[in-house]
């Protein structure tokens, strides 16, 4: 992964005051260091069977989390990539210990040691989407096991006690039911206005896990589920970026390939049965797995552990409209299951500023850390890097860290704007071309320029005449970036307001 000018920066920041402090602090500082040019973070969180190790593996396109009851499901579970590949238990008395993974190759049902001196599982796979990505799978909130419901907490800094460097997650995917429990929306308040250094909308996406148990058995479940999602965007919208609906089942089966050529026989077998015979099968579970049907039960309870009734319903489709072999199956499952919209929104809102993130992430843990009491000439050196960082957001290369905060501010309502001007914010966020984010067509660089000019009208005479310190404050923040946007359009074609390698 290239370093931006951005990223080494605030390297450049920690390196001056690596071997100043010292331990646990300086090793604190080593650990950012690795940490600027690892991949971004991003934890998957939700209630307990909110399928978020079933959506940990779609995004995979590897079947290596346990999705059923098991000791991994109650600990945090770190997914990178590594050669050869292995589980590594970290242990909260600082040892660790190697655990095999399973025959089947996914994380053992039960660990060699208890499970309570566990602090987190980090899993190294061979897997190329963990090369630019690290994802890190959650115990569930609201768990009936409170201390493993903290450790997700935790991870995400929603308490005080989450302190270490390493304990941090740049970006949120949020899973959330068709009907979103008191817990779960309090989980998103505490992402959204707990610590400061917590997330908001500016790093959090919702997602609609299991949308084919929407239906109502008239309308279609997918339709059901695009509706909801829109209404929880809205709903949530200080909370989260956006909301995605996705059928995690039928992701994970089709991404990680578990759907065989033996299952597609299958399936076509069905399909070829006589309808009136056929659909009473889809009825319930129990009367596909029992009834009578010319593929044995055991085949039958098979496909309704990889798809439900709904995905095996969609199938027959498929295969009477020509699909017949296993990769035409699953490739026509991935679509439907909307697993595509989950990568999108990682890859625009996530992978196109991962840079911002992980600065703004360490740009936080270094400003905690210097307030940490030490004695004596400690207190002065941490004194001078609190300046550091200080005189460092300040800089020019650090402006798009500037905007992700202040719209951080808006999302968790220590500012509030008009729907205007919170509009504009938005889109200055959002990893867009330079005359999307400013609201004009491409390829024309004298409507930018006039719009970019428009907007600093706008602000400034807010700022001067309405805002109050806060809103000024943001509003400094935002005039920079159509001054940048402005002195960007003068020089065609139209690029980003800030580039590929972190400069404005």
């Amino acid at each position: 992964m290239p370093a931006s000018v951005l990223i080494e920066r605030v390297a450049a920041l920690v390196e001056e005051f690596v071997g100043r402090l010292p331990d646990p602090l300086d090793h604190d500082l080593k650990t950012l260091l690795t940490r600027l040019r690892e991949p971004m973070r991003v934890a998957v969180v939700g209630k307990v069977k909110a399928g978020k190790s079933t959506i940990v593996n779609a995004l995979l396109g590897q079947r290596v989390a346990p999705t059923d009851v098991s000791e991994c499901t109650r600990l945090v579970t770190w997914f990178r990539y590594g050669y050869p590949q292995r589980i590594v238990l970290e242990m909260k008395d600082g040892s660790e210990v190697q655990v095999q993974m399973s025959t089947s190759g996914m994380l053992p049902d039960e660990l060699p040691v208890p499970a309570d001196g566990v602090a987190t599982i980090q899993a190294y796979l061979t897997n190329d989407i963990l090369k630019d990505l690290i994802l890190i799978d959650t115990p569930g909130i609201g768990s009936v096991h409170e201390e493993y419901s903290m450790a997700t907490e935790e991870l995400l800094a929603l308490t005080a006690k989450s302190t270490a460097a390493t304990a941090q997650a740049d970006a949120v995917v949020f899973l959330l039911n068709q009907v979103v429990m008191e817990d779960e929306h309090q989980a998103l308040q505490m992402l959204a206005s707990g610590a400061e250094e917590s997330g908001s909308a500016a790093n959090t996406v919702g997602v609609l896990s299991k949308a084919d148990q929407l239906g109502d058995g008239e309308q279609d479940p997918w339709q059901i589920a695009v509706e909801l999602a829109t209404r929880y965007s809205e709903r949530f919208n200080a909370e989260v970026s956006t909301v995605v609906p996705v059928i995690g089942l039928l992701a994970e089966t089709a991404e990680a390939a578990t759907l065989t050529e033996m299952d597609a026989k299958h399936l076509a077998t069905l399909a070829a049965m006589d309808l009136a015979t056929l659909d009473p099968l889809l009825w319930s579970p129990d009367r596909f797995v029992e009834g009578e049907a010319p593929v044995p039960s055991q085949a039958r309870e098979r496909l309704l552990e990889m798809m439900d009734l709904y995905g095996i319903e969609k199938a027959l489709g498929f295969v009477r409209a020509g699909a017949s072999t296993a990769t035409e199956l699953r490739q026509q499952l991935a679509t439907l299951s909307g697993i595509s919209d989950i990568r999108h929104v990682i890859s625009s809102l996530f992978n196109a500023q991962d840079d911002v993130l992980k600065v703004r992430s360490v740009l936080d843990l270094l400003n905690r850390m210097s307030y940490q009491r030490v004695p004596g000439a400690d207190a002065a050196v941490l004194q001078q890097l609190r300046s550091k960082v200080e005189e460092l957001r300040i800089d020019p290369v650090i402006h798009p860290v500037a905007e992700i905060e202040a719209w951080h501010a808006i999302c968790t309502g220590k500012v509030s704007l008009p729907p205007s001007l919170a509009a504009d914010l938005q889109r200055l966020i959002t990893p867009m071309s330079l005359a999307a984010r400013l609201g004009v067509p491409e390829g024309d660089p004298v409507a930018a320029r006039e719009a970019a000019v428009a907007a600093m009208s706008r602000w400034r005479a807010f700022m001067v005449s309405e805002a109050d310190p806060g809103q000024a404050s943001v509003a400094r923040v935002v005039l920079r970036s159509f001054q940048l946007a402005h002195a960007a359009a003068a020089e065609p074609p139209i690029a980003s307001i800030h580039s590929s390698n972190g400069n404005p």
